[in-house]
């Protein structure tokens, strides 16, 4: 009988002032901030904070970027 040890996740320490390691907020109103087609083509999106990245991985775990949150704020409150 063969024993398979589970397997050590590494832990990672997220920097919420590092805009690499927060979600931010996209309006994806704009055809240019389609976040689905940005994941399959490889290409940039701009947050709500200004912030330009690829996106490329899921947003779930990581603390919110309160200036999207300020600005979405702003949208949905207009």
């Amino acid at each position: 009988m063969t024993t398979i040890a589970p397997e050590t996740v590494e832990q990672t320490t997220l920097d919420p002032t590092n805009p690499a390691d927060i979600t931010h907020i996209v309006d994806q109103r704009d055809a240019a901030n389609d976040v689905t087609s940005a994941v399959i083509e490889g290409r940039e999106v701009t947050a709500l904070c200004g912030y330009r990245f690829i996106p490329y991985r899921q947003p779930e775990g990581r603390p919110v970027c309160q200036p999207c949150v300020d600005a979405y704020g702003k949208i949905v409150g207009a």
